[in-house]
């Protein structure tokens, strides 16, 4: 489940400002951390190190973060990504889950450490700190008994559970049939939250949650048996891979937001849904656009039509519309605003792409017929859109509305650059603090364009622009606005 408090968000029973620190022990815990004494090197050297060696040897990843350094010196994780162990074994030679095991430490363990009457379950240990129960093949009768206890003498520890805590840890103890119901039921609500906050919540606040709930549904997966429990879990994986895929696609992380696009894709396969296949082939299709290779994005958006979920129907028109605008195919984007506007979404949200309802076929009409040069049209859909976000809070549905409003300033038979700038300016005050990288480049796209013309360069709303942007950043080349 996802749950959203001031400034923050969380998966599940993960929340994202957790802290995440070393314990208070003078001898290390883990080998790594043994072979960090021995190096000399404190936690903000290792960082560095692990990101040099990342780099050196095109691991795909920028590095670690202290807390996630922290974690994995003090033995709470010992299953990190692949990325990460291919890093960890480069820089010191020795296979990671040798360098994530606990080295010999003295038997005066202090008595917090262990559970009560020296109950201590057998558990794994996952890449977010939190433990799974073992397989079922793992789990004696015993053990599950000794589970059950320590779930119920915990809070003899000091550690305070509330009813529902603890009926979740007998819930979990319980689960022997090779899935984890509670789980599985927890990660389906907590899709179910992401359709409607996702919108409103700033990308970076739901990066680790996504992340945790998706390897929490792959760990999972990897121990199902066939049957309706593993479709199941193939869905709710792939839904996961897609919303970190949608995250990436919006931080203007196109080769992260494609890997994970790919996996959802596989998981759409096994799973058969097509309401999760038809989402992906929207977001493949918005990868082509935006890197300017207009005809494979309408081709994507064009070959999903086809048995498309009806909730899909919508975004594939769209898609299309906006493609075929681009390559100059006036009637072809006219007639898939059409099928827009005839199959328009009127049911909740659903995971996924935004729903195509009202305000999307105002939006995207907008899009459509501003890129076919027709900016006056344009500009009443795109006022028909905002009009219909008022206090929403959706700002991704904002800045792409406001942006598509410049366009329709600038593609008017008499343009309004100082009008197209004021648009700019409201669709960064949208993205602003919401993780937007793809609304800044869009913007800085568009602010060159005004910019070649050396009047229009001089527009006090124009140049003032300027101390908003990033100009220095090179957009890739053919990429759309």
């Amino acid at each position: 489940m996802v749950t959203l408090r001031p400034g923050r968000a969380t998966i599940g029973t993960y929340p994202l400002d957790a802290e995440d620190v070393m314990p208070p022990h003078p001898r290390p815990r883990t080998l790594l951390a043994h072979l960090l004494v021995q190096r000399h090197w404190t936690v903000e050297d290792f960082c560095r190190h692990f990101a040099d060696t990342a780099a050196a040897i095109n691991a795909g990843t920028h590095g670690i973060t202290d807390r996630q350094a922290k974690r994995w010196l003090a033995g709470t994780v010992t299953r990190p990504y692949p990325v990460a162990r291919r890093v960890l074994e480069a820089m010191f030679e020795t296979d990671t889950d040798a360098l994530l095991s606990p080295v010999a430490q003295p038997t005066d363990r202090e008595p917090a450490l262990s559970a009560p009457h020296g109950m201590v379950p057998a558990r794994i240990t996952r890449d977010d700190g939190h433990a799974t129960p073992g397989l079922p093949e793992e789990m004696s009768p015993s053990l599950r008994r000794d589970l059950l206890s320590a779930s119920v003498l915990l809070t003899a520890t000091g550690v305070t559970l509330t009813p529902a805590d603890r009926a979740a840890r007998i819930s979990r103890a319980i689960a022997t049939a090779g899935s984890d119901p509670l789980t599985l039921a927890q990660l389906q609500h907590g899709i179910h939250r992401l359709t409607t906050l996702y919108a409103v919540t700033p990308h970076g606040d739901l990066i680790d949650s996504i992340e945790r709930a998706w390897e929490d549904a792959e760990i999972l997966l990897g121990a199902a048996r066939p049957g309706t429990a593993r479709r199941d879990l193939e869905l709710v994986a792939g839904q996961y891979a897609y919303y970190r895929g949608q995250l990436a696609f919006d931080m203007s992380d196109d080769p992260t937001a494609l890997t994970f696009f790919v996996l959802a894709a596989q998981h759409a396969d096994a799973a058969g849904d097509t309401l999760l296949s038809g989402s992906i082939a929207v977001m493949r299709s918005a990868i082509f656009f935006f890197a300017g290779d207009f005809p494979r994005a309408a081709v994507f958006a064009r070959q999903a039509q086809r048995g498309a979920h009806p909730y899909i129907v919508p975004k594939l028109a769209s898609a299309l519309a906006r493609a075929l605008a681009q390559v100059g195919d006036t009637d072809g984007a006219l007639a898939a605003l059409r099928t827009m506007s005839d199959n328009i979404w009127t049911g909740p949200p659903q995971p996924g792409p935004e729903p195509g309802g009202e305000e999307g076929y105002e939006a995207f009409s907008a899009v459509t017929l501003g890129y076919l040069g027709r900016g006056d049209d344009a500009e009443r859909h795109a006022h028909n859109a905002l009009a219909l976000l008022t206090g929403t809070g959706r700002h991704v549905q904002l800045a792409g509305t406001h942006l598509a409003l410049a366009r329709a300033f600038i593609r008017r038979p008499r343009p309004e650059p100082e009008q197209a700038a004021a648009a700019l300016r409201d669709a960064l005050t949208a993205a602003q603090d919401n993780d937007h990288g793809a609304t800044t480049d869009r913007v800085t796209g568009i602010y060159r364009h005004l910019t070649v013309n050396p009047d229009w360069a001089k527009l006090p709303p124009v140049r003032d622009l300027a101390d908003r942007l990033p100009i220095r950043k090179e957009l890739p080349s053919g990429v759309t606005v």
